[in-house]
């Protein structure tokens, strides 16, 4: 009798699967380095060319752009098992708890990409430095932002039409880690408050997804 494969093992394998896919396609490398430096060029023009006028608008900017890629991000989470029409497939053969885990790596690292990218841009055309607890936030808001990511992502995977859903769905619920993050990247700001409520948001988005992804799978 053959013995389960364990969950552990199931979600690395939707990881390297994921991998894959963007080895093959590279679509996540090719389009997320042109986003992110034509968002914070454009940001940088329409706030002023002043290092005095950008400063201030950093933190700010470095959100927008990773909460602006969520988007497209949620529509790719199914994206290529759909296009294969191995989803059904997928979901009869990975755990719930597996396939969320091995998705939600694969957000959590192009959105982080997308973090690192924006930040390293920011510091080098807004003159604004970058101080410990921003990379905290980031850590954290990423992982909360990769989780709406999964869960929406999966949650649209079955039709067409609720894709243009995507965007009133993740945006508002992505606004706190934007507001916290933003603050967190600030210089002068009281760490504390923003820190606990990167932390809250963060654990309160992934056990809310953990607990409602098996019934998204339904769908």
């Amino acid at each position: 009798m053959t013995e389960p494969v364990p969950v552990v093992a199931q979600a690395v394998a939707v990881l390297r699967r994921e991998v894959a896919v963007e080895r093959a396609g590279r679509e996540a490398l090719v389009t997320t380095a042109p986003y992110v430096a034509a968002f914070v060029v454009l940001a940088g023009l329409a706030f002023g060319p002043s290092p005095q006028q950008l400063a201030p608008v950093a933190g700010g900017t470095t959100w927008l752009a990773v909460l602006g890629a969520t988007v497209p991000l949620a529509r790719a989470v199914a994206a290529a098992e759909v296009a294969e029409d191995s989803w059904d497939l997928l979901r009869g053969l990975a755990a719930p708890g597996a396939l969320f885990t091995g998705k939600l790596l694969a957000a959590w690292a192009a959105l982080a990409l997308t973090w690192a990218l924006a930040t390293g841009l920011v510091v080098l055309l807004f003159e604004a430095p970058v101080p410990p607890q921003a990379l905290y936030g980031g850590a954290l808001g990423t992982l909360a932002l990769a989780a709406l990511t999964t869960g929406f992502g999966v949650l649209v995977a079955a039709g067409t039409r609720r894709r243009g859903l995507l965007a009133a769905l993740v945006l508002p619920a992505g606004l706190p880690a934007l507001l916290a993050g933003t603050q967190l990247a600030t210089p002068g700001v009281p760490v504390l408050p923003w820190a606990v409520l990167m932390t809250l948001y963060a654990a309160t988005v992934l056990a809310a997804v953990w607990a409602v992804f098996p019934v998204l799978l339904e769908e």
